[in-house]
């Protein structure tokens, strides 16, 4: 099958291209669900690629994935990202393997961007990392950070968090100090604490830079130190703890 009009794929996403895609994005817990595909078939809007392991589920038709390729630039490889909706759930005639298979059809929402699938992959930052951050100039403590965004915990006494409300970040990457805003995802408290989460918004490409290569640091340690060691985070209990945002 071939689609009408004039087919102007991307040199990388060509029919044969190794293709990632990114089903679901939990910005709460920083996770991305990423499946491995293979493109079908490509005009200038439209793609079929082939379905995954374990199957995109009719659930995800008429709504947003992201799909990612590499393009070769110089001497390195550099990952791309757009959106696409899906569209259907076809069988595709596989000329390759002569046979039926089950494809996904999606369209293109937007243009090709750099995108990292690490931006999530989160690191526990310890006294040495360099890495202090603060919020209305009270410093808090950082739990863990990703490029996605922050989990700390802080005074409740001097700072007062709530969900879906806007903050200034002010964070200090090894003696470089970078603001950007961060929405608070949530804000619980613990036995003796206060936890909160944040996703970062309006990152500079510079601060995006910068923060990449501290989390790259810490991770080179942490595995030198025989692998990162997470800290529990004590969640919202079941018996009278309630979420700050609902105050």
């Amino acid at each position: 099958m071939h689609f009408p009009g004039s087919i102007n794929p991307s040199v990388s996403i060509r029919p044969g291209a190794s293709v990632q895609l990114v089903v679901e994005v939990d910005l709460r817990a920083e996770r991305l669900d990423v499946r491995n595909s293979t493109v079908y078939d490509t005009d200038k809007e439209r793609l079929v690629v082939a379905q995954t392991e374990p199957a995109i589920k009719t659930s995800k038709l008429h709504k947003e994935i992201t799909i990612t390729y590499l393009e070769e630039e110089k001497d390195r490889s550099v990952r791309y990202g757009f959106l696409a909706i899906v569209t259907g759930f076809i069988d595709y005639d596989d000329l390759a393997s002569a046979r039926r298979v089950g494809a996904v059809a999606v369209r293109k929402r937007g243009d090709p961007v750099p995108y990292d699938l690490r931006r999530f992959y989160r690191v526990v930052p310890t006294s040495r990392s360099g890495v202090d951050m603060s919020i209305r100039t009270k410093r808090v403590n950082v739990i863990d950070i990703s490029l996605g965004g922050v989990r700390f915990t802080y005074d409740a006494d001097g700072l007062e968090l709530y969900a879906n409300s806007v903050v200034e970040v002010r964070l200090d990457i090894g003696g470089i100090i970078r603001r950007t805003d961060a929405t608070i995802a949530r804000a619980w408290k613990g036995e003796a604490l206060s936890f909160a989460a944040a996703e970062f918004v309006n990152l500079t490409r510079v601060f995006d830079q910068e923060l990449s290569l501290k989390i790259r640091e810490i991770e080179r340690i942490d595995f030198a130190d025989v692998g990162p060691a997470y800290l529990p985070i004590p969640e919202l209990g079941v018996q009278g703890e309630k979420d700050e945002g609902s105050r």
